[in-house]
């Protein structure tokens, strides 16, 4: 009888810390702008449309560069999905110090993100996490060097050290659930056997 409260308890807890991971980028806003040949200089042969953009459930920016690659951005909570699509054949990015798209945040921050991780889907040869730079207010993908095809795509992952509101609530949910179990278990304990009537 003693194992019930621990029984919720290991479900409550594997929950908790699953959602602890989300870097909540739903709801915040970022300027969009490619950056080459180094972090800090805009490259104005590339465009991003719309240049502002609020993370939300569909595509939220397309990348125009030189008119012959562009690079859809697709973020959801706690990843951001970059596909591109190009007129050229077997091109490379040119190697500087960075060349790439940078999310500066606008509004909703700031960022809480402490990991960048890149998923296996991910089908651009030699981009790892140490391409993925990141602090509140940036989120930056230098893909220098790289080579791209027609449909190339780059999934990066990022987890954050604090806890959503909703993993916050859960938690307390979790810890009055199992309070309730204990006083009921508490309850039945200290209740006399039942008498013989006879």
């Amino acid at each position: 009888m003693a194992m019930a409260p621990f029984k919720l308890f290991v479900p409550v807890a594997a929950l908790l810390l699953a959602s602890a991971s989300h870097a909540g980028l739903v709801g915040k806003s970022f300027d969009a702008s490619y950056r080459y040949p180094d972090s800090s200089t805009i490259y104005t042969d590339a465009t991003a449309s719309p240049s502002t953009f609020t993370v939300g459930s569909a595509v939220e920016t397309i990348f125009d560069v030189e008119g012959v690659t562009q690079i859809s951005v697709d973020f959801s909570d706690a990843a951001l999905t970059l596909v591109l699509t190009t007129t050229l054949t077997a091109p490379t990015w040119n190697s500087a110090t960075f060349n790439g798209p940078v999310f500066d945040l606008v509004l909703g921050g700031p960022l809480d993100i402490v990991s960048a991780a890149v998923d296996s889907s991910t089908t651009m040869a030699g981009f790892d996490a140490s391409r993925v730079s990141f602090n509140a207010g940036r989120i930056g993908i230098d893909w220098n060097g790289l080579s791209y095809g027609d449909g190339t795509k780059v999934v990066v992952h990022f987890t954050s050290a604090i806890p959503e509101p909703s993993s916050w609530a859960l938690a307390a949910l979790a810890g009055f659930a199992l309070l309730g179990v204990r006083r009921s278990a508490r309850c039945r304990a200290e209740r006399p056997p039942p008498s013989a009537a006879g």
